[in-house]
């Protein structure tokens, strides 16, 4: 799962959970769950009809320019080191290069260091959107993820959602 992406994430959430000391709520290793319907809107911001959708959500604005998806290497970076941020890929993130151009010319502010969230800020590695689905496809049908897929789908939507019994 993302919040097992390292060993520093995953001892974290695994020692969140073992020292849990709540007589009310029992221990759990992610305050939040890895995929909601506001982690698919902040993904398709740019795109309609999940702009409407969005605005309707943060009651007709958009969010803080920091908190809006603005950039994959530092959404990476946020995956990899805060301890509320365990949000899944949706699978636009292999089929759809418009998810990443902000196309309609939305107004989505600056962040606190001056940068005009716009188009998603791809991978050094990605020339274009259609470049990054590209690489991002190859690497999801690559036979080291077909060998390992079921383990997720198991821990997702299997038996290894409770562990051991």
């Amino acid at each position: 799962p993302v919040g097992a992406l390292n060993p520093t994430r995953k001892a974290f959430f695994i020692e969140r959970y073992n020292n849990w000391e709540s007589d009310t709520m029992p221990p759990f290793h992610y305050g939040t769950h890895y995929s909601t319907a506001a982690f698919t809107l902040s993904w398709l911001i740019r795109l309609e009809p999940f702009t409407t959708f969005y605005l309707n959500l943060q009651e007709g604005k958009f969010d803080h320019a920091n908190r809006v998806f603005h950039s994959i290497p530092v959404s990476w970076q946020n995956c990899q080191r805060d301890s509320s941020d365990v949000k899944e890929l949706i699978p636009e993130f292999f089929s759809l290069p418009e998810m990443f151009t902000n196309c309609n010319h939305y107004k989505l502010g600056r962040t606190e260091d001056g940068l005009k969230v716009d188009d998603v800020i791809l991978p050094k590695w990605a020339e274009t959107p259609e470049d990054f689905i590209r690489i991002n496809r190859a690497a999801l049908e690559s036979e080291f993820v077909s060998c390992h897929l079921h383990h997720w789908i198991d821990l997702i939507f299997g038996y290894k959602q409770r562990g051991l019994l």
